[in-house]
């Protein structure tokens, strides 16, 4: 993913609209891109800072953002997870069938 694409899903990101894999390519763009990660959080800031500085509540943007995408890279790791899993479980039902066909 390049910097014209990265900062054209950063809106989505935020919105949680982002598919998975499109999602994790965001993610990997934004941690190894310091310009995408400023224009990020400067879009960050505006979605939920500025709602919370009207109601005087304490804001920490770099670290709710660094936690947005820790989940979005977890959520990466658990359906891997679950593929695998899932995988491994129709490895097993396949294996059952054939040995008990034989």
């Amino acid at each position: 993913m390049d910097c014209k694409e990265t900062q054209r899903c950063i809106h989505l990101f935020l919105e949680n609209e982002l598919d998975r894999g499109t999602e994790q390519k965001f993610v990997e763009h934004v941690r190894s891109c310091s310009e995408c990660m400023e224009e990020l959080t400067i879009e960050y800031l505006l979605l939920e800072g500025i709602s919370r500085l009207e109601n005087a509540d304490n804001i920490n943007v770099q670290k709710e953002l660094e936690d947005k995408l820790n989940r979005a890279v977890n959520r990466q790791k658990v359906y891997k997870q679950l593929k695998a899993g899932l995988f491994l479980v129709a490895s097993l039902i396949f294996c059952m069938f054939w040995l008990g066909g034989a």
